[in-house]
């Protein structure tokens, strides 16, 4: 998960952060003002606003890394891995922080607390996270638990597997996640395969995309669809989701109120 190198106490460590999720880890330990740029996605907290961009997260200019001249930088993996690699051999210290799951994100906390000597801050974010997730996954525990389809993309059609982040995020809001394996953590479905997992909720990322599945050819009995029970962005920001952060513990209350929502309406 790389290196836990320590640095200098004097508060003057100039931290490049490339991740978006890393970002909002470092503004929870109170690291902001040593953060002298960021990806474009990293738009939480507001502060965020007023500190350089150095392009997307796909697509970093070197150039403005150059201009910066920072201490460390983070990264996450994915596409980002070949640049890690590239930026290491310009000997910047590079960090790596990829959660794959929720004991990956809690350790990944850990780390940039070493990294950046604020190891007690971040001992305490993950016990006040464990103790959030602990408590909905208990809330979840007896109640009946709906089939889920969470659409990451639409052209291709994707999915997350019970073993991604998302799909762990799913399971402890006390979701069924319909792909229980797939061939990656985030991968190519087939429009039938989501058929046959008959989801009782489905979860995409805009108003177009829920126009676009209501009108799939043979997506019309699929119960959610049936039922209305399909939520985007005004219902539940996929950033809560997606990002293996602080605010997961958010994403994971509203997923758990919607799936409660769809048990009460059962009995109906």
């Amino acid at each position: 998960m790389g290196s836990c190198k320590q640095q200098k106490k004097d508060g003057g460590t100039r931290y490049l952060v490339l991740s978006p999720e890393v970002a909002e880890i470092m503004a929870g330990l109170g690291l902001t003002p040593q953060i002298v740029g960021l990806t474009e996605e990293c738009t939480y907290p507001a502060e965020f606003a007023s500190i350089p961009k150095v392009g997307k997260f796909g697509l970093i200019r070197k150039e403005s890394v150059f201009q910066l001249e920072p201490d460390i930088i983070f990264t996450s993996g994915l596409e980002q891995d070949a640049l890690s690699a590239e930026l290491r051999k310009l000997d910047y210290e590079v960090i790596s922080i990829h959660p794959r799951s929720l004991e990956d994100m809690y350790a990944g906390i850990i780390n940039i607390g070493e990294v950046t000597n604020t190891t007690k801050r971040a001992e305490q974010m993950v016990a006040e996270l464990k103790a959030a997730v602990a408590k909905t996954q208990g809330k979840a525990k007896d109640m009946m638990k709906p089939r889920v389809y969470i659409e990451i993309n639409r052209d291709p059609l994707m999915s997350a597997s019970s073993d991604s982040f998302v799909g762990q995020v799913i399971k402890a809001a006390g979701g069924e996640n319909i792909f229980e394996t797939l061939e990656r953590d985030y991968a190519r479905v087939k429009p039938e395969d989501v058929i046959l997992g008959a989801p009782d909720i489905i979860i995409c990322y805009s108003q177009d995309s829920i126009t676009n599945i209501v009108n799939r050819k043979g997506w019309q009995n699929i119960p959610a669809i049936k039922n209305g029970t399909i939520y985007q962005e005004s219902g539940i920001d996929p950033d809560l989701i997606q990002r293996a952060g602080p605010r997961v513990v958010k994403g994971i209350e509203r997923l758990h109120s919607l799936f409660k929502a769809w048990e009460q309406n059962q009995g109906e």
